[in-house]
């Protein structure tokens, strides 16, 4: 095997191996089941963290006829340090198409059940994760669900409709274990020395 592939394979194998190093911690990790909320209500979740890149998972709830676009509409919002980063209504029980208004971070919406078109009072629920850029010390998620007025019903009764979010759950990035770092240093440093070695090695042509 030449130089060039023994170094190729070599960077390959420390690459390997300080990813499988790699280890996500858990931020926050919330209960996996929560009480019913009324609309026109919301809650905070604060946690420490280091700056950076992390992931956020959690179920949303809907009870009885929470609504999706229609006359009854209502909406859900989630911001991070209020800044927002998710505005949607989903149709969990109350019927109205589901509608993702805003989600500049890119979350994904998936698993919603309750959306056919008419009153079911069957609730349901929407499987939401989202990336998130955390700040360094004390970060503040903040869930509500609001009954739109203008041109809308308004609040609908915590007999009509409800809603809530378990099994919240924030990760960073999985970031390589200390030992994984000094395998790569020295794996690196003796790609070094066998590249110095094999030039040492050279002959040297002297032109006539």
């Amino acid at each position: 095997m030449n130089l060039r592939l023994k170094l190729a394979a070599a960077t390959a194998a420390i690459m390997t191996l300080t990813a499988a190093g790699a280890q996500a911690a858990t931020l926050y990790q919330g209960p996996s089941s929560m009480p019913e909320r009324a609309v026109d209500n919301g809650f905070d979740v604060t946690f420490n963290a280091p700056a950076g890149a992390a992931q956020l998972s959690f179920v949303l709830d809907g009870y009885a006829s929470l609504d999706g676009q229609n006359w009854y509409e209502d909406d859900f919002s989630l911001s991070l340090n209020g800044a927002q980063i998710i505005l949607a209504t989903f149709n969990l029980g109350g019927g109205g198409p589901d509608v993702v208004y805003s989600s500049p971070l890119g979350a994904t919406f998936d698993d919603i059940s309750g959306n056919g078109t008419a009153v079911t009072w069957a609730g349901g629920h929407v499987n939401i994760t989202s990336p998130l850029t955390l700040a360094a010390g004390s970060n503040t998620l903040t869930f509500n669900y609001h009954a739109l007025t203008s041109d809308h019903a308004g609040w609908q009764d915590m007999g009509d409709e409800g809603w809530g979010a378990h099994d919240i759950l924030v990760t960073n990035a999985g970031v390589p274990e200390p030992s994984m770092w000094l395998l790569s240093i020295v794996g690196f440093g003796l790609m070094g020395s066998m590249l110095r070695r094999h030039r040492a090695m050279q002959p040297i042509r002297v032109r006539a």
